[in-house]
């Protein structure tokens, strides 16, 4: 069993209107997972026996409005960032947000229980060669699997299926190396299905939604929500039974188009798989992003129970 944590920038649960891309492009297959609803704050709740949608707030409790350096960190580290730093931070982290992030995160919590965990996304040389990167300026992302001591995933390994891009389709890649192919969201999906053979956690990061939400950008924002709802489905599709995906955000951004803030709206946490109420309550009063990680820490150790009473028989994991 393996869970898939898919962290999509920019992401609020916004209202059933018409300047809410979430609701106003179609997104099939995310319909399907919620009943005939879109990804909008209605749709709230248990919708099947696999999937449970719930909100969490990105504020924490931090005056203004959530921001990408520190609601990052909260979800790679299940620690409240804001707080720590006194503030929401935006962008890339500064130092002491980085090496806040470096000294506990979910990888290195998970090697101390001895579970394997990945980062999916490639990585570029041109990308290490920035001054910018040499300077220290990395994303949250990055800075905790660096932490883990894990070798990133290099262009070589993209273009043997053995990590996804983080546009999914390699479209922006492929405009700088013309030997780089642009694939289908689907065979994105398979590739990254692929990483779960041997890690207990397998992590994407997607930030085309914050970028085109900030830019207003409304064909792009079409052709994200529908590459976007295409790997989902692909990914639902195509996982083993007893793989759980866990879709999360880090503020709300690219709902709301009439503004090109971001937003103090609730974020999506999509659980899709068979798991007990026990592991994922729906009922809570409160709940922020502090909870993603312990909630990924619970989903393991409930398939871990299940093994042990079992005793060892083989069953289809």
């Amino acid at each position: 069993m393996s869970v898939i944590l898919l962290f999509i920038d920019g992401v609020g649960l916004g209202e059933e209107a018409s300047h809410n891309p979430w609701y106003a492009c179609p997104t099939p297959h995310m319909e399907g997972i919620l009943g005939g609803s879109s990804l909008v704050r209605r749709a709230v709740g248990r919708h099947s026996e696999e999937a449970v949608l719930l909100e969490a707030d990105a504020s924490l409790g931090v005056e203004g409005l959530p921001q990408s350096a520190t609601g990052q960190a909260v979800i790679f580290t299940g620690r409240n960032a804001p707080l720590a730093m006194g503030k929401h931070q935006s962008g890339l982290p500064f130092r002491r947000l980085r090496n806040w992030v470096q000294k506990d995160n979910i990888y290195l919590q998970f090697q101390k229980r001895g579970w394997q965990a990945t980062f999916a996304n490639s990585y570029t040389r041109e990308y290490f060669d920035l001054p910018t990167t040499r300077r220290g300026w990395i994303s949250v992302s990055t800075a905790a699997i660096q932490s883990a001591g894990k070798e990133l995933r290099m262009l070589d390994d993209l273009l043997a299926g053995q990590a996804v891009y983080h546009d999914l389709t390699r479209w922006s890649l492929s405009r700088m190396r013309p030997e780089v192919k642009e694939i289908p969201p689907e065979e994105a999906a398979d590739h990254l299905l692929g990483l779960t053979s041997g890690h207990r956690l397998v992590v994407h990061e997607y930030f085309l939604s914050d970028w085109a939400g900030h830019r207003k950008n409304e064909e792009w924002i079409r052709w994200v929500t529908h590459h976007y709802d295409r790997f989902l489905g692909a990914l639902v599709r195509n996982k083993r039974k007893r793989d759980v995906i866990v879709l999360v955000s880090d503020h709300g951004n690219s709902e709301d188009f009439r503004i090109k803030s971001h937003t103090m709206n609730p974020v999506p946490v999509l659980v899709i798989g068979k798991v007990s109420p026990e592991v994922v309550p729906v009922n809570e009063e409160e709940r922020d992003l502090t909870g993603i990680v312990p909630l990924l820490h619970r989903l393991v150790e409930d398939e871990e129970k299940e093994f042990d009473g079992k005793k060892g028989e083989f069953y289809d994991g």
